[in-house]
């Protein structure tokens, strides 16, 4: 979310603002606003400003065009330029350069208010402020509470989110990131913002307690993961492990807690299977997409509990690994010689505790239908 240079302009040309140039820069996020005529200072200021030059510390048109150099180089947003006393003209040399370098650069009378334009932009921020934080508060409700549609659709609708568009949750999980280091956390936030902002309008990210939520709306599904493969590779250049669950893009507004359900199922799946660094989608989990439409849980904790459940409480009390025999077993397609290599035992020794274990869970291993039934409560056992 946040605020765009374009977005600046209703309340810039009220003000007698306008753009001669960089305006293939106008897509850039501004989050406030900085009287800055002042380069040695540009190191102890923020990025992603809208600064102001009045040109009362300006000499010459070198400097203005140093100062403003050094502003594009840190990052600011664009540059407004009070034009007719101290600074007589812009520079062409500086257009050009803000052209080519995609930087916005604004002009406006001397004459004109600058405390009436601050106040009419600090407005507009906290206008923006406002609405990121309701729309971070609707986002949770429809996670926690989609049935009570009233605490966040006519919030989503306020801001221009349909509730029959489409809608897909991704969640992100960074593994080896200091979440005590809040600096660096926030900055990785602030370069996920910027990506989604340069994508479009339709999608935000949100802070959930260790792991970043972002919801999509409006995107078609191969928009979506262009978008996930920019905010991978960040973090693979960042040098982060991660995890990126994709839930699937679903009609209506209320489908939101849906498939955030469903980002969680493939963030368990990719730490089961150790799987990071990689995107998964939903739609491509397998089994894992028909036990997470399970609505009542404790079906999948009883199924477990009465298949190798029973082989794990054996194991505890006989201080066996009769769970993980069978598992490989099952997964190498009946085959002892890979299960013995596998667990460096015997091939006899293998076939003895296999044999134990059809009689422990009164079963045989033979059929196929048996071998399922426990695979999928394999299954079961990394999903919850």
């Amino acid at each position: 979310m946040g605020v765009k240079v374009f977005e600046l302009l209703d309340v810039a040309k009220k003000h007698g603002i306008s753009l001669i140039a960089g305006k293939k820069g106008l897509s850039k996020k501004v989050k406030w606003f900085r009287v800055m005529e002042n380069k040695e200072i540009m190191d102890y200021m923020e990025e992603n400003l809208l600064l102001f030059i009045t040109g009362l510390a300006i000499n010459d048109d070198n400097e203005l065009i140093d100062l403003i150099k050094i502003q594009n180089e840190k990052n600011s947003s664009a540059t407004v330029v009070h034009v007719g006393r101290n600074i007589k003209q812009i520079p062409e040399d500086l257009i050009e350069y803000c052209n080519e370098n995609e930087y916005p650069l604004f002009r406006v009378p001397w004459e004109n208010s600058l405390p009436k334009m601050m106040h009419d932009f600090s407005l507009l921020f906290i206008e923006s402020e406002r609405m990121e934080k309701e729309l971070e508060n609707a986002l949770k409700n429809a996670i926690s509470f989609p049935d009570k549609t009233d605490n966040y659709i006519p919030i989503f609708q306020q801001y221009s989110f349909r509730e029959d568009d489409t809608y897909c949750m991704a969640l992100l999980e960074i593994s080896n990131i200091d979440n005590q280091l809040e600096a660096e956390y926030k900055s990785i936030i602030k370069e996920i913002e910027s990506i989604l902002m340069f994508s479009g309008d339709r999608s935000f990210v949100i802070d959930g307690k260790g792991s970043l939520m972002i919801l999509f709306s409006d995107y078609f599904m191969n928009e979506i993961n262009e978008i996930l493969s920019k905010i991978k590779n960040l973090l693979l250049n960042r040098g982060y492990d991660f995890y990126i669950g994709i839930g699937k893009n679903m009609n209506g507004i209320s489908k939101i807690s849906e498939s955030y359900l469903q980002t969680i199922a493939c963030i368990k799946i990719s730490k089961q299977k150790e799987e990071r660094n990689i995107m998964i989608h939903f739609e491509d989990i397998g089994v894992y997409k028909v036990l997470s439409s399970v609505g009542d849980k404790r079906v999948l904790r009883e199924y477990y509990k009465n298949t190798i459940g029973i082989l794990d409480e054996y194991d505890k009390k006989n201080k066996t690994n009769y769970k993980e025999v069978l598992r490989l077993y099952i997964v190498n397609n009946r085959s002892l010689q890979s299960v013995s290599k596998i667990l460096f035992m015997h091939r006899n020794t293998v076939n003895y505790q296999i044999m134990k274990i059809e009689k422990i869970l009164d079963c045989d291993l033979s059929e196929m239908e048996k071998r399922f039934n426990l695979y999928l409560a394999y299954c079961i056992e990394s999903f919850i």
